[in-house]
């Protein structure tokens, strides 16, 4: 892009070389990316679309367009710098079956909400149904 941008040729030819190289950043291709460097780079030409380039990502993008693609950008870049490949999947804050057996009777004596904690004791019930039924675990 940067090559482009300093060639700065006044023809729609350009104009069009330029907007279809630049549409080819997309959400997807941004959470595809491994490289925190090539990230970096996309950032500081997002945050500079409107720097004076004489046809820039100002053209190709819309300002709400050229937005979502700076926050997966930096979205992007900061699970690269947690060490993770994907975000974390989304679900409840504290899904009683997903605790191991010692979280849940610690959590069941202190937790301060009474309500989670009846949520607690009814999954620590249900184990226990499961285990008359089942058997213990091996």
């Amino acid at each position: 892009m940067n090559h482009l941008f300093a060639i700065e040729a006044l023809s729609s030819d350009h104009y069009a070389r330029t907007r279809g190289t630049a549409r080819t950043l997309t959400v997807d291709r941004i959470r595809e990316c491994r490289h925190d460097d090539d990230l970096a780079r996309c950032e500081a030409m997002l945050v500079q679309a409107k720097q004076g380039w004489l046809y820039g990502l100002d053209r190709a993008f819309t300002k709400a367009e050229r937005g979502e693609l700076l926050v997966e950008v930096r979205n992007r870049r900061q699970l690269i710098k947690l060490g993770r490949s994907a975000p974390k999947s989304k679900g409840p804050r504290l899904d009683p079956t997903r605790l191991p057996a010692e979280a849940l009777i610690r959590l069941i004596q202190s937790h301060p909400d009474i309500e989670v904690v009846k949520r607690l004791r009814a999954e620590r019930d249900r184990r226990g149904a499961l285990q008359t039924i089942t058997g213990p675990e091996p």
